[in-house]
């Protein structure tokens, strides 16, 4: 088999680094972080200190921020199919609290 060229290659490690950096995004959400979390927003994560090209930088940022709003709309989803999503009102009209 053919070996890929070195551009080929280089463009499948960043997909891979692009997909673990959007599973990293997910996991934040899945621990209820918030979206400002991303840790490519922090100073010393930025291209002036890294080095790295802002093109780079924003391609963690968007990839992060991707996996993050995947989980946020994957468990608004779940939660909207639970029928606990629906309050006890609306499945039982006629269900009133006893007074206190």
């Amino acid at each position: 088999t053919p070996k890929p060229s070195s551009a080929a290659s280089d463009v499948y490690k960043r997909q891979a680094m692009l997909i673990e950096i959007q599973k990293e995004g997910a996991e934040a959400a899945r621990k209820g972080l918030s979206l400002l979390s991303c840790p490519y927003l922090k100073a010393d994560a930025m291209p002036g200190h890294t080095g790295e090209s802002p093109r780079e930088w924003i391609e963690r940022v968007n990839a992060w921020e991707e996996g993050w709003k995947r989980e946020v709309a994957q468990r608004g989803a779940k939660r909207s199919t639970s029928p606990f999503a629906v309050s006890v009102a609306e499945r039982r009209p006629g269900f009133r609290l006893p007074a206190a």
